[in-house]
């Protein structure tokens, strides 16, 4: 728009008071010649490019000569990083792995100790193989790469390892052998005991039925004592019967946890326990009645032998733990074996460390003497850029350029009588000449700079005058689209704004499938008002009937009108039957309470007549239809008495 022209001066207008008095005075006068005194300079005839050149040739040079030096020492860095990474590495990497597989290989041979089944067994020889095979691979690298009577220490101390884990594995298929004996033997022991609870429970079971009945005669007051003391008698050989059951019970417990004795001295200690309660169940046997005693001594025989013999459960449990203190003692001879292969490959690491460490000292000397090579160079070349830079850039560039600065600020500022430089041949002369040409060029700016001000201000005004007329223009649009839209006396929307939104609501409603109401209300014996108070009280009491109408009706979508004369009409969109119902019953009972006197109506205060039409708009219907019976409905609270609320169809 016209706001956003500018109105800023031109950059060579820094200020125009006193300008034209000093161009119009350097237009008639030339300017003096002279300016900065050029100085004397070794490298005068030079010029900037040439002088930049002879720069970058020097630095160049010492460059190219640093580059020459590193690249030496880069070579000699590379040939001791090759002797490292060829010669020296791959030992340190071969010994390393040859000690890890080596480790491997005895923690695989710990784990065969702990073996107790099949499927164990078949896991651990696997890992017992992957390693040895993992060891041979490493061995046979290690032979490669270092010094023969290294790599056969190692190896004859592999061979023994091996060895060990031989006698582990024989060790280990014998254990499963006495576990599987065990596994029997348990078996035997529990049918023995199921054998024994057969034989004696239900006799037991006697002897506790009759000591009850016993018990019972005794407690008589007369009690029957040739009865008692027969009873007695047939029982009293059967007492030690529970005893004896109690104590191969207990043999058969202690016989079960022997099996879990952990050392040959605690498995002694559960021998013996269990070869003394083997007496005293001997000797309770004897002291049984003949048939019962012949019932149960065979099962006590396997008893004994279960506990006695050498393949019974304390001979099996007492030739397990010799077996496992023997793993042990191999595994202990392993690691020994481990440590000495630790110390033989520790001693091949020291020596290739050594070499490492000699030849990183060999690098780094070369390194520091080619640091201090590069950093005399280095400062060589920087001294001589310095020196040339002083002399020539410093002493002769420098206060020439500054001189040309000063002038084409002088002349920015709008101060042409400035001393202006030299003109000539080199770089600075010919920047020299495009000073005066610029010079020249700013007079002529600034003349016409003070004719394209008196201009703009004239455009501004203009332009001010433009934007004025096209404010008040807008005002009076503004003011005619509220005259053509809105009621002159009560400020509602008019006929015409109230037609435009209910045929723009009907539309809506129609897409939207939602229901629309329209409310058309009318001032009861408004006629005889007019008459009996004059147009002035009547266009008053419209007027609060409309204030009435603005406060119910708030929502942006709903619009009240004034339809014509003492009419007015409501439309309402997205509104339900009872709610129109209810907004109509609202604006009644306000205009109601509004107490304007009527002593023409029945009611003594002025009331409206209220019509309420709603409908979902649908294809066959039209806005002018839901218009009509809202009309209608009015008409019909006109003919019930006036001053009330009707629909169109019955309210709910």
């Amino acid at each position: 728009m016209a706001r956003a022209i500018s109105r800023r001066s031109t950059p060579l207008s820094p200020g125009m008071s006193g300008r034209t008095a000093s161009v119009s005075k350097l237009t008639e006068n030339k300017a003096a010649p002279g300016g900065p005194q050029e100085l004397n300079s070794p490298f005068h005839g030079l010029g900037i490019r040439n002088s930049f050149l002879v720069g970058f040739a020097t630095m160049a040079l010492f460059m190219v000569i640093v580059m020459i030096t590193a690249l030496g020492t880069s070579a000699n860095m590379s040939r001791s990083v090759s002797h490292i990474l060829d010669d020296q590495l791959p030992v340190m990497l071969v010994t390393v792995r040859a000690a890890r597989a080596a480790d491997a290989l005895a923690s695989s041979g710990l784990s065969l100790i702990a073996v107790r089944s099949d499927a164990d067994r078949a896991l651990a020889f696997r890992r017992v193989a992957s390693a040895q095979q993992a060891l041979d691979l490493a061995l046979d690298e290690l032979t490669g790469v270092t010094d023969t009577q290294a790599a056969t220490d190692v190896i004859t101390l592999v061979t023994e390892l091996n060895q060990n884990l031989q006698s582990l594995t024989t060790l280990v298929n014998e254990r499963l052998s006495l576990l599987a004996a065990q596994q029997r033997a348990r078996n035997q022991l529990i049918s023995t005991l199921q054998a024994f609870q057969q034989e004696l429970t239900f006799r037991v079971r006697i002897l506790e039925s009759d000591s009850d009945v016993i018990n019972a005669l005794v407690q008589r007051p007369s009690p029957p004592v040739e009865q008692i003391a027969r009873m007695s008698g047939n029982t009293a050989p059967l007492i030690p019967l529970s005893r004896f059951y109690a104590e191969v019970e207990a043999i058969g417990g202690l016989l079960l946890a022997a099996t879990q004795d952990p050392t040959l001295t605690a498995l002694a200690v559960s021998e013996q326990t269990i070869n003394q309660d083997l007496q005293v169940a001997s000797e309770t046997l004897e002291k049984l009645p003949s048939d019962v005693s012949s019932a149960i001594n065979s099962h006590f025989g396997d008893l004994r032998a279960i506990s006695q013999s050498p393949d019974g459960m304390v001979g099996l449990r007492q030739r397990e733990l010799t077996l496992l203190n023997d793993g042990e003692a191999l595994n202990e001879q392993n690691r020994q074996i481990i440590a000495r292969v630790d110390s033989a490959i520790d001693a091949l690491v020291e020596t290739r460390l050594s070499q490492f460490a000699q030849a990183s000292d060999m690098a780094s000397s070369a390194n520091r003497d080619s640091q201090w090579l590069l950093l005399i160079i280095s400062a060589a070349g920087l001294t001589g850029l310095v020196a040339f830079f002083y002399l020539h850039v410093l002493h002769h560039l420098v206060p020439r350029l500054t001189g040309l600065g000063e002038t084409m600020l002088g002349i920015a500022a709008g101060r042409y009588d400035v001393p202006m430089p030299a003109e000539g041949r080199d770089e600075l002369g010919r920047l020299g000449s495009a000073v005066h040409q610029f010079r020249r060029m700013a007079m002529d700016a600034s003349q016409r700079e003070e004719e394209l001000q008196a201009s703009k201000q004239k455009a501004e005004d203009a332009l001010n005058e433009l934007e004025q007329k096209a404010s008040e223009l807008e005002q009076l649009n503004n003011k005619l689209e509220t005259l053509t839209l809105s009621d002159a006396l009560t400020g509602l929307a008019n006929r015409r704004h109230f037609d435009e939104v209910l045929s723009r609501e009907w539309v809506r409603s129609t897409r939207s499938k939602q229901s629309m109401a329209v409310l058309m209300l009318d001032v009861d014996y408004f006629k005889r008002y007019n008459d009996q108070y004059g147009h002035q009280q009547g266009d008053e009491c419209l007027r609060r009937i409309a204030g009435v109408l603005q406060a119910r009706v708030q929502r942006e979508t709903d619009l009240a009108a004034r339809y014509g004369g003492e009419e007015f009409s409501i439309v309402l969109s997205s509104c339900t039957e009872e709610h129109a119902a209810s907004i109509a019953e609202q604006i009644r009972a306000g205009v109601e309470s509004l107490q304007i006197p009527h002593d023409n109506s029945e009611y003594g205060v002025v009331s409206v007549s209220i019509g309420v039409a709603t409908l979902v708009p649908a294809p066959g219907n039209t806005a002018d239809e839901l218009l009509r019976k809202a009309d209608v409905a009015m008409y019909n609270a006109k003919h019930q008495g006036r001053n009330r609320v009707m629909c169109a169809e019955p309210c709910r």
